[in-house]
């Protein structure tokens, strides 16, 4: 006979059963180790959420920046010659050095802390921006639970104005993995945020899906390949990676999205995505993440 335990008042309890168990004490075993794990997941979410308020409190975040470089519709710029980036949020680590912060904005479960992280984040990019030559934009990347909170474009037009800049000067980046999680309610965000002129990027495109049926009804305005893409096919132009490059940059372009690529490591991979028609190229090539000083310095040179 299957055990069904029941609750104090006698109805039954809001514990699933656990399948293919009936022995009693089996059960209870498997229980208490669920709400133990659900235990030490409450731990850690307090134990970041601490971490993330002290670090707000006390500026105490690395802020760096990955420079990008433009290709398409541009002339054979020297590597020096960048024309925007890509924020990157760090968090000190006594054990780990510096770690990037996005990983413990994902799954954060306070709404009001996730609104604080973008508020800084966004406070900071502007203030930033507003010095950098007038062509270069940034991407900021905010999580799909960020976005759906529904005050993302409110705080962004904020910071803006705050800083006394355009809204065509950044943009909010979402990783492709995050769709199927967002659903209809990050769709919705995304055509909000395109409503009221904020730009969006799609990052980590070809990772997880690669879908190019998704382009036509996403509200983007720029896609990013996943870096693996910058690896693979070598310079096949009929590889199975450059079929898919080549096609994503042409329906992009159709819509009017640009197209960037991460993870460039050499002349002859930047030549490769030359050819196949994208944008602009990050990685290693262009320059590695690098602090506002640095940044400042590669504007200059690029005036």
């Amino acid at each position: 006979m299957s055990v069904i335990e029941t609750s104090i008042n006698g109805s039954p309890s809001s514990e699933p059963p656990v399948s293919g168990v009936s022995d009693p004490s089996a059960v209870v075993a498997e229980r208490r180790s669920r709400a133990s794990l659900r235990r030490l997941a409450a731990g850690e979410q307090r134990k970041r959420a601490v971490r993330l308020t002290e670090a707000l409190q006390n500026d105490g975040f690395c802020l760096r920046y990955i420079p990008r470089q433009r290709l398409i519709g541009a002339p054979r710029l020297a590597a020096d010659q960048i024309e925007g980036a890509e924020l990157w949020v760090g968090l000190p680590n006594r054990r780990r050095g510096v770690v990037s912060v996005a990983p413990l904005l994902r799954d954060l479960e306070r709404p009001g802390l996730r609104e604080d992280m973008l508020r800084f984040s966004l406070d900071a990019a502007a203030a930033e921006v507003a010095i950098w030559p007038a062509n270069w934009r940034l991407s900021v990347p905010v999580p799909t639970r960020t976005l759906a909170d529904g005050a993302v474009a409110d705080i962004l037009m904020a910071a803006l104005a705050k800083a006394g800049i355009s809204d065509g000067r950044i943009d909010l980046q979402i990783d492709e993995s995050d769709l199927v999680e967002g659903g209809v309610l990050l769709h919705h965000a995304m055509g909000a945020l395109r409503t009221r002129g904020v730009g969006v990027v799609l990052d980590g495109f070809g990772a997880t899906f690669g879908s190019l049926a998704l382009l036509p009804r996403l509200p983007l305005t720029s896609l990013k390949l996943d870096r693996r893409l910058a690896h693979s096919g070598g310079s096949d132009a009929d590889s199975d990676e450059s079929v898919l490059i080549r096609a994503a940059v042409e329906i992009a372009h159709r819509l009017g999205i640009t197209v960037t690529i991460d993870g460039i490591e050499t002349e002859a991979e930047l030549e490769r995505f030359r050819q196949l028609g994208v944008d602009f190229v990050q990685g290693p090539w262009i320059g590695p993440a690098m602090a506002a000083e640095a940044i400042r310095v590669r504007g200059r040179n690029a005036q």
